[in-house]
């Protein structure tokens, strides 16, 4: 019984991976010299590719499911070992599992890289994110690259492809044509834009990136504290812009307002008549109602005297217009008008002492109406 069992263990009859991993990618299955018995079951799971190989050379390629080992379904690999010994007989070969499913690895450049920039001229960067591939093309995946390794991690693939990835990645990066500026701010936008010339020449090995990040991109020093430096200027001359801004508002919306409370009276003698009828004039002696009331008094006018000043000048303008032509009364047209621009100088003076107008706003008018006495 006991030879029995001895022979018995020399056989394999199960052959299967159990992955416990996120990060394997190839696995050789442990056969510890032993023969693989004459109807074995295989089996393979999903996300993954079993590969037998023949004295170093890819034989037969089993996908998911559960397969039992003859010379029916080992074409390739019954042609080579010629079953001497008969067709039940045990074989050796070599088992390896590819993992097809989507793994994660990081990346990043160790030292600066040169980048072309449209703005810059050249410019000295370092990148870094992260990526997920998957195997599409086991058989030309462990051609290409696993070799006989038994065992193949996503840090070897790294080590393996970091030049191949960045080298990709500089020169993508100079066709998409846009600013290091405009690229280190599109986030996860540049990796999508960048993956299909990085996916370009991974076919070829059975490879296929499905997402590329580029977490961050870093300036030299010496360009970020330039482009610190802009942006603080830019952000005081745009406060500067806003306080202007708001600055002119407001005049507006001040001349807006005596437009609209002065717009209803035509000339001074119904503005007098208005403040006579409210009582203007009258000491203020009441309480937080009057108060209130003599504010808008005050304001009414103001904004009331201001058009009857412009009113008042705009009738001087035209009664001169109109005797601009030679008559035989120039004489008395003259002194009446003389006497026209005084009265008005009067009024004026008695708006300054009431405080409708300010003491430029009425040398201002002085000046105007005496220039026309000339």
């Amino acid at each position: 019984m006991g030879i029995f069992k001895f022979f018995s263990n020399q056989f394999i009859e199960i052959i299967e991976w159990l992955d416990d991993s996120n990060d394997t990618i190839i696995y050789k299955f442990p056969d510890e010299d032993r023969e693989i018995k004459m109807g074995a079951q295989l089996v393979v799971r999903e996300s993954q590719v079993a590969l037998f190989l023949n004295e170093g050379k890819l034989a037969d390629v089993y996908g998911p499911g559960r397969h039992e080992l003859s010379t029916r379904n080992m074409p390739i690999l019954s042609t080579l070992k010629g079953w001497k010994y008969g067709f039940n007989s045990p074989f050796k070969c070599d088992v390896y599992f590819v993992s097809t499913k989507q793994l994660e690895i990081k990346w990043g450049t160790k030292q600066p890289i040169l980048i072309r920039d449209p703005e810059f001229d050249a410019v000295r960067i370092r990148a870094f994110g992260n990526l997920y591939f998957k195997v599409v093309d086991a058989p030309k995946f462990f051609t290409e690259v696993a070799g006989t390794d038994s065992k193949v991690t996503t840090d070897e693939i790294i080590d393996r492809f970091r030049g191949l990835i960045i080298t990709k990645f500089t020169s993508s990066i100079g066709k998409t044509g846009k600013s290091i500026l405009d690229l280190a701010s599109m986030g996860a936008d540049l990796g999508a834009e960048l993956l299909p010339f990085i996916n370009k020449d991974l076919e070829a090995i059975g490879l296929e990136i499905k997402s590329f990040n580029v977490e961050s991109i870093n300036l030299p020093e010496e360009l970020q504290a330039e482009l610190d430096e802009m942006v603080k200027n830019n952000m005081k001359l745009r406060t500067k812009r806003k306080e202007k801004m708001l600055e002119n508002e407001m005049e507006l919306t001040n001349l807006a307002n005596k437009l609209n409370l002065s717009q209803n009276v035509d000339d001074m003698n119904k503005f007098l008549q208005m403040q006579t009828g409210l009582g203007m004039t009258k000491e203020n002696t009441g309480g937080g109602d009057n108060n209130a009331g003599n504010m808008m008094k005050t304001m009414l006018e103001m904004n009331m005297g201001m058009n009857m000043v412009n009113q008042m000048m705009n009738n001087q303008n035209q009664n001169q217009n109109k005797n601009q032509t030679p008559t035989n009364n120039n004489t008395n047209n003259t002194d009446a008008e003389r006497e026209k621009i005084m009265a008005t100088l009067k009024q004026l003076g008695e708006l300054k002492e009431m405080g409708v107008l300010t003491q430029e706003e009425f040398d201002a008018k002085k000046k105007e109406l005496l220039s026309k006495l000339v």
